[in-house]
């Protein structure tokens, strides 16, 4: 489950072979100094015990510590807001934790997590693709944020892989997983994080320096004439767009972009494609594939109605709108990550074609 886990459970899962990982008679680790409780429908308490380790942190730094996806100004924030309390002790940002002691945060429940919690349990696990010492490959499920941001704060790969691998009690055994690369909400497929900084500084790099081979698996609108080919069409920000943020085929200010494709399967009025990125930008395939007349499927904001992305957002999506789409999600999937381990050479990790849109492709219809 999402909202809790035993620190016993967490320990069986990260622990690796010949490893005793039993805490005996030490305090709380991971799940029992980490609670998740639902107020009422609209705000959440999160309470945290102070660790050994944690004795004499400014109450900001412990926040930020612990709400690691925060900044620590974000926690003065918290703190200036009322959001945080004391059991007996009035907090201020300048004050020392002390041992033991139970800090609560009480944080506005976001809207679209309550449609997250509503996801069956087994497209909230973040099943492995492949773990050791330096990093986790996860096959990211659809829907599932890979970090904190807007209105999705706490459901989230990242918190939820920090609720397994941190370990306030014993710095020697604390691990913080890092995002190396992103995928959007939407999008299912290979995600990869870093259990170690240099393991992090060393894969980030290599997308920095576009020498990771990332291909995707994307069903579009309509019939793609040949079977493969390049989209080369500078991108850049689309102003005065209705959704911000969105991008749009720019000749003027646009960044190189590249995407190379090539047709893996047909059907009436549908292509299923492989997707070879050359460059790596900002919404790029959606983008590219509307450009030449072939939107992904269930896309929000480049299929056939940009304002239907207002409209999810504020929940109010018409039959209409469902009809349009299709799929309650994009049709677009992370396939493949092809980059350099940082202790094993070069390493190659796939995903398949995911089941539900394996089953929207087993029900479409071929001349």
């Amino acid at each position: 489950m999402w909202i809790r886990r035993t620190a016993a459970a967490c320990r069986c899962r990260c622990a690796s072979p010949g490893t005793d990982r039993r805490v005996g008679k030490t305090k709380a680790r991971r799940g029992d100094d980490f609670d998740v409780r639902l107020l009422d429908g609209n705000a959440e308490s999160y309470r945290y015990r102070v660790a050994d380790g944690e004795v004499g942190l400014r109450l900001d730094q412990f926040l930020a510590k612990r709400l690691s996806w925060r900044s620590r100004t974000s926690a003065r924030r918290l703190l200036d807001e009322g959001l945080v309390k004391l059991a007996d002790r009035s907090p201020r940002a300048s004050r020392r934790v002390q041992r033991g002691e139970i800090v609560t945060v009480e944080l506005p429940r976001p809207l679209r997590d309550e449609a997250l919690l509503e996801l069956p349990d087994d497209e909230r696990q973040l099943n492995r693709l492949y773990e050791d010492e330096h990093l986790i490959a996860i096959d990211k499920p659809p829907n599932i944020p890979v970090h904190p941001s807007g209105r999705l704060l706490h459901h989230t790969v990242i918190t939820e892989l920090h609720k397994q691998y941190r370990d306030f009690e014993d710095p020697t055994r604390d691990i913080i997983p890092k995002l190396c690369h992103r995928l959007d909400l939407e999008t299912s497929g290979v995600l990869l994080v870093a259990k170690q900084h240099r393991a992090l500084t060393f894969v980030q790099g290599q997308f920095e320096k576009r020498t990771v081979g990332k291909e995707y698996q994307v069903l579009v609108h309509g019939t793609l004439e040949g079977d493969e080919g390049l989209v080369d069409l500078p991108i850049g920000p689309n102003h005065g767009a209705a959704v911000r943020n969105s991008r749009a085929i720019r000749h003027d200010v646009g960044q190189e972009s590249r995407t190379r494709w090539r047709v893996l399967d047909r059907w009436d009025d549908y292509t299923l494609c492989h997707i070879q990125l050359l460059t790596g930008r900002h919404h790029q395939i959606r983008v590219h594939m509307s450009a030449i007349g072939h939107p992904v499927v269930g896309d929000k904001i480049y299929g056939r109605d940009e304002t239907i992305f207002i409209r999810h957002s504020a929940r109010t999506l018409t039959d209409a709108d469902h009809a349009l789409l299709e799929l309650p999600r994009q049709a677009l999937h992370s396939h493949s990550l092809d980059f350099e381990h940082p202790t094993k050479g070069r390493m190659r990790l796939e995903s398949p074609w995911p089941a539900d849109l394996a089953a929207f492709c087993a029900g479409l219809g071929r001349s």
